[in-house]
């Protein structure tokens, strides 16, 4: 079904497939490149009703929805990662329910143009596909989706039924009745990891300059591994006595995280063992971590082989550990460690670069949880001393 790719055409007021495409990764290239959004008609670009044109298909209402721009201000619309990993959920979704079309009662021969899937569907079929998106072995281990990926694909979904109905491709508020896929607290995984583990991890990868030097940085930091991967050397300033990194967050969020001595020092060994120079200079967009290639690191990338480093240390801790400890979790530990050294909730949201503080507190629920469970009133009790 995902057989061709999208081009712009001056003369149509619409998108139109030429070529051919093998893969849903292929394809999601094409879906989230810019340019072709900037030669749209102004009627397409304003996207307030498009009930008119009758040629106009789901792939390309998904382009559309991608590249819209809801403010002037370039830093509050998609960033470019979000818009990457958008594409490929709803591509993999579409394709999956082109493929289970007859398990949620979908009839595809009902609509001339192949490519107008989504103006079959009611909300019955949405439903449908959600029990069966919930149930499918899609996950790591063939398992189901974990709650949290299954939420995020549900949040994706649903923000492009809306914009479909809004936008009037579709007559039928799909949105409204999708089953809700909220993450509970019993949900999420154990991304509990303290001072003590810390130290051991970084103590086991002592004489390891490049997983050292990645992990102290992240555990230090609070760093986002995405962020990590896009930081330069440009954006460390030397102000007051400390070094600080300028980082665009997530949501196009800006903030300044602290760099100690200390990492400023991991991050030239880091590039001393990769035979690069590591001198301050506001003029060079070079990225601070390279591979061994010389070229920035792929964030997903990164991410699996940290994890894989970290899970392979002979740490008793880390053998009895139900979850793997990934560079998010070290994301968490930042907190947990910032939190007992005495840093408020809001020193520590800012920090991270949160929205919201409900967020930062979900990091430190655990362990509040634990430090004020009624049980500690029981230690050296004389109940506890008789037994």
């Amino acid at each position: 079904m995902l057989e061709k790719e999208i081009s712009f055409h001056s003369n149509k007021n619409s998108l139109e497939f030429t070529g051919s495409q093998s893969s849903i990764a292929s394809f999601s290239k094409t879906l989230t490149d810019p340019s072709l959004f900037q030669n749209l008609p102004d009627e397409l670009i304003i996207m307030e009703d498009v009930s008119n044109n009758k040629e106009i298909n789901d792939l390309e209402m998904m382009y559309l929805f991608l590249h819209q721009k809801k403010d002037m201000d370039i830093r509050k619309n998609k960033m470019e990662n979000t818009i990457k990993e958008y594409s490929r959920d709803l591509l993999i979704m579409y394709k999956q329910i082109i493929e289970n079309a007859f398990s949620i009662g979908l009839d595809l021969n009902a609509q001339q143009n192949p490519y107008q899937v989504f103006k079959l569907l009611n909300h019955v079929h949405i439903r449908k596909f959600q029990e069966w998106l919930a149930a499918a072995p899609l996950g790591k281990g063939k398992k189901p989706y974990a709650v949290s990926t299954l939420s995020r694909k549900m949040v994706v979904l649903k923000g492009f039924l809306s914009f479909l109905y809004k936008t009037k491709y579709i007559e039928v508020p799909l949105h409204e009745k999708m089953l809700s896929s909220n993450v509970r607290d019993i949900d999420r995984p154990d991304r509990d990891l303290g001072k003590n583990e810390v130290v051991q991890i970084l103590d086991y990868y002592k004489d390891h300059p490049i997983v050292h030097g990645l992990l102290a940085t992240l555990i230090t930091t609070g760093l986002r591994i995405n962020e990590l991967c896009h930081s330069k050397i440009s954006d460390i300033s030397y102000v007051d006595g400390d070094y600080w990194l300028y980082v665009l967050g997530k949501g196009r969020h800006e903030r300044e995280v602290l760099l100690h001595p200390y990492i400023i020092e991991e991050i030239r060994k880091f590039r001393r063992t990769r035979r690069l120079d590591f001198i301050l200079d506001g003029s060079d967009n070079s990225y601070i971590f390279m591979t061994n290639k010389g070229k920035p690191y792929n964030y997903k990338y990164l991410s699996n082989y940290l994890t894989k480093k970290i899970n392979e240390a002979d740490l008793p801790f880390i053998k009895t550990r139900k979850n793997p400890i990934t560079p998010h979790t070290l994301r968490h530990a930042f907190a947990q460690i910032s939190s007992d050294q005495g840093a408020s909730l809001d020193q520590i949201k800012i920090a991270l670069g949160h929205k919201s503080i409900q967020t930062t507190s979900i990091y430190l629920q655990k362990k509040s949880r634990r430090e004020n469970n009624a049980g500690h009133a029981w230690k050296n009790s004389s109940i506890i001393n008789s037994l």
